[in-house]
């Protein structure tokens, strides 16, 4: 059994807690409801490079302390950002969760941003940047979500372009984290064996010195839609196809994931069995339902060789009008079987569980109990799931984007 509760401190901070009283571990993560939506052009990729700097040392420990000290108890510490979050978060034996909460806390209210290790983390993202630019199957995603909002905060890449990440100073990141990193815009959470109370106690004790200031609200997205190919010389043509989703909050999100699952979410999927195992077009081909607060996007992702593509999309396009027309109470029960695994299998490990506690809290502003997702997942019926899909097919713009030999393409 386990307990979680949520604490509101006096500052706005939200605190919240999981406790599994049968485990050795605890995660803890601070979640900052501040990404790459939240940057204008100039500042792209701040949001990024600021979580790598968390980690290049504070007033009190170097960053070769940073590695040592974790390494030292046998901790695991990491970070991400995305388009709407960035996220701290360790992992750690449950005698040393008092020090994880303590280090978090450090590197999120103390970095110095010191002159040499911001050179070095310069080059770092550098090649981070280059990276994915040399990777087809990361590299079409941000084509794509570019082509779907162009020229927005939602289009805009998580690493941000070269000339920025060139230009970065500490003033960047001290202003940054003033306008972004404050109370009432994050939340720490803790999964695995460790009381409410404790947890409330430590962040009262180190969380002294954020800021308090108003937070300027994201640009509301567009969603326009669009064509986008880059011709280069590879093996394979990585594609997505895409079309206006639905927010998270969005009464029909559970229908929307149902179908992303029935569509491409596994071996047994429509696309999976007929891409794949039947025609043999792709070893990689899976639809999604990409949300945020205000927005989501519904895609599919392939990959082929350049002979193949055009049979690939002609394929895909059948199975999309299918699912348009029929889906069957074998496939309904088979997601709902999905989900509820899903559900069940994320309760054994601490690190899951602390990262959907800050999601909920960060999205929905509140816990979100298990009985409650699987009441709307059973709530959804067929003709929900065909009516959503025409309604996402044919109500909105397509979105196209491809990198390979892309000139035979015929969309």
């Amino acid at each position: 059994m386990s307990k979680q509760q949520i604490t509101t401190l006096p500052s706005g901070l939200r605190v919240a807690t999981d406790e599994m009283k049968d485990v050795e571990t605890v995660s803890v993560g601070v979640f900052v409801n501040t990404g790459s939506r939240n940057e204008i052009p100039a500042i792209n990729g701040i949001s990024h490079f600021l979580e790598h700097m968390a980690f290049k040392g504070t007033a009190k420990r170097s960053a070769k302390q940073i590695a040592e000290e974790f390494e030292g108890i046998g901790g695991r510490i990491n970070a991400y950002t995305s388009k709407e979050k960035t996220v701290y978060y360790a992992k750690v034996l449950k005698k040393h969760a008092e020090f994880a909460v303590e280090f978090l806390a450090d590197i999120l209210q103390n970095s110095t941003f010191d002159k040499v290790e911001l050179e070095k983390e310069r080059g770092v993202i550098l090649q981070e940047i280059a990276m994915t630019n040399d990777t087809p199957d990361d590299i079409v995603f941000d084509y794509f979500q570019e082509t779907a909002y162009p020229d927005q905060p939602l289009g805009r890449s998580i690493l941000g372009p070269v000339k920025n990440i060139k230009k970065f100073s500490r003033e960047h990141f001290s202003d940054y984290i003033g306008k972004q990193y404050n109370y009432k815009n994050m939340a720490v959470v803790a999964a695995g064996n460790i009381k409410e109370k404790d947890l409330v106690k430590w962040v009262k004790k180190y969380f002294t010195s954020l800021g308090t200031n108003e937070i300027k609200l994201c640009e509301a997205p567009k969603y326009r839609g669009g064509d986008f190919r880059k011709e280069k010389k590879l093996e394979q043509i990585n594609l997505v196809m895409g079309f206006k989703g639905l927010s998270y909050l969005d009464p029909n999100y559970y229908a929307a994931q149902i179908l992303a699952m029935i569509l491409g979410g596994g071996m047994s999927s429509r696309l999976f069995q007929e891409v794949r195992e039947q025609r043999g077009l792709a070893y990689s081909i899976y639809a999604f339902n990409h949300s945020h607060f205000d927005a989501g996007i519904f895609g599919i992702y392939a990959g082929t060789t350049p002979e193949k593509t055009n049979e690939l999309i002609s394929a895909t396009s059948g199975e999309i009008k299918k699912i348009c027309e029929k889906i069957s109470d074998k496939e309904l029960q088979r997601v709902r079987t999905q989900f509820e695994a899903g559900l069940l299998m994320a309760k054994e490990s601490t690190s899951t569980r602390m990262q959907r506690l800050g999601g909920e809290i960060l999205s929905h502003g509140r816990l979100i109990p298990d009985q409650e997702v699987m009441k709307k997942v059973l709530a959804v019926k067929k003709a929900d799931v065909t009516k959503l899909a025409e309604k996402i097919f044919a109500g909105s713009k397509m979105t196209f984007a491809a990198i390979g030999k892309v000139s035979g393409i015929k969309v």
